[in-house]
């Protein structure tokens, strides 16, 4: 494989040579790989190599055998996804660049070359024993072992990291155990021993500011470290984020779906400290003027090397794919005006969230207690019912 930039050789791979030189290029993908001509692609180098362009805020050696490369050209969303991601201090912002494809003297249109999800302390950090990776996928009937849902029957747990094969038995079962504490703890009081609630809610507010509004495509993966007890289940990523930015009014759908342990997080009536959480994050995205930035980068990106060469490369991906020929300038102006006004509306969600969470001075349950805890709107005011006793928003006893 070779990789020009204008003219210039910048990087090759070298013939193949298993484990010295050369690559391995595969198809992948779910839906991009079924309903798009131009197929993804996974890359598999035999040497580690960096090739992707775009810095990064610190001396992390990004080299990697394993790269992708997206067929969701036809929007900038996957961009300004890492974009986001990187002022929002996500533990690993996907680096991507948009490039011009060639196979076998074949010109195959405009890909996105990104890093993807592997264990690497470059990449997701998890300790190569007792680590793990796990990702809640509509696509598990392709996988050999899955891991059940307790809240939906068309989402289960995948392994992506120890892979199935090399999962033994133990393994298998300590990670199903976390699942089904993480699962559980989202309707307790106790999740905040089981998962990291910032990275949580930070990579809930990523969908957030986006709208993305496929649930089962979102890649949600959750990381473990390891298998001690300070070691808490964490959100790193948020990867692959073309499909956004068309509901400009509403929470994502991975916020709302009831089939996902997030929205349970939300509901939960024993403890509001993940709402909080979030709502601090928004309050320190705002702080830093995280949109106004994004809003900024956007009308920038016409200019910039990237911008310019998708602007020459757009007619020729048209004329291979008889796809129209996109407007890079138009997409970043309403990339500006997205982000601009998504802030108003997410101002004013934050209003609704922060109106419904409620702080019950009460102690906590032990979690064998059979007391009954739920919500319930009495006369346009919310009241907590337990035990059939109501108690008000400050946990004072309605009589």
């Amino acid at each position: 494989m070779q990789i020009y930039r204008a003219d210039t050789l910048w990087y090759d791979s070298g013939d193949y040579e298993k484990d010295k030189s050369g690559m391995i290029i595969k198809h992948r993908g779910n839906t991009s790989a079924v309903f798009y001509p131009n197929k993804p692609f996974k890359l598999t180098l035999q040497k580690k190599a960096d090739l992707v362009m775009t810095p990064y805020d610190d001396d992390t050696d990004r080299r990697s055998k394993h790269w992708v490369l997206l067929n969701s050209s036809f929007s900038l969303n996957t961009i300004y996804g890492y974009w986001l991601e990187t002022m929002i201090d996500m533990e690993f912002p996907t680096r991507e660049e948009f490039v011009n494809v060639v196979i076998n003297n074949d010109y195959r249109g405009i890909y996105i070359l990104s890093e993807n999800i592997k264990r690497a302390n470059n990449r997701v950090d998890v300790d190569v024993n007792g680590g793990y990776i796990i990702e809640l996928n509509a696509y598990h009937w392709k996988e050999t072992l899955s891991i059940p849902s307790i809240f939906t029957r068309v989402l289960a747990w995948t392994f992506k990291y120890p892979e199935v094969d090399d999962l033994t038995e133990e393994m298998a079962e300590g990670i199903r155990s976390d699942v089904d504490r993480l699962e559980k703890s989202a309707t307790s009081h106790d999740y905040s021993e089981v998962i990291d609630t910032k990275s949580v809610a930070r990579w809930t507010l990523l969908q957030d500011i986006l709208s993305t509004h496929d649930p089962a495509g979102t890649n949600l993966f959750v990381a473990r470290k390891n298998r001690d007890a300070s070691s808490l289940m964490r959100m790193p990523v948020g990867w692959d984020l073309a499909s956004s930015m068309e509901h400009i009014d509403v929470w994502s759908r991975t916020h709302i779906e009831p089939g996902i342990f997030i929205r349970k997080l939300f509901d939960n009536q024993f403890c509001q400290d993940f709402s909080i959480q979030f709502m601090n994050e928004w309050k320190r995205v705002k702080q830093a003027k995280v949109m106004q930035r994004m809003a900024e980068a956007c009308l920038a990106f016409p200019s910039t090397n990237q911008g310019q060469g998708l602007k020459l490369s757009y007619p020729h991906h048209a004329k291979r794919w008889g796809t129209k020929v996109y407007d890079v300038e138009k997409m970043s102006e309403a990339g500006a005006k997205w982000f601009t006004d998504r802030e108003q509306h997410i101002d004013s969600l934050m209003q609704i969230l922060s109106d419904e969470t409620t702080s019950i001075r009460m102690p906590r349950e032990n979690p064998a207690s059979k007391a009954v805890i739920r919500k319930e709107i009495r006369n346009n005011g919310i009241y907590i019912i337990k035990d059939g006793k109501a108690y008000s928003p400050d946990g004072r006893r309605i009589r």
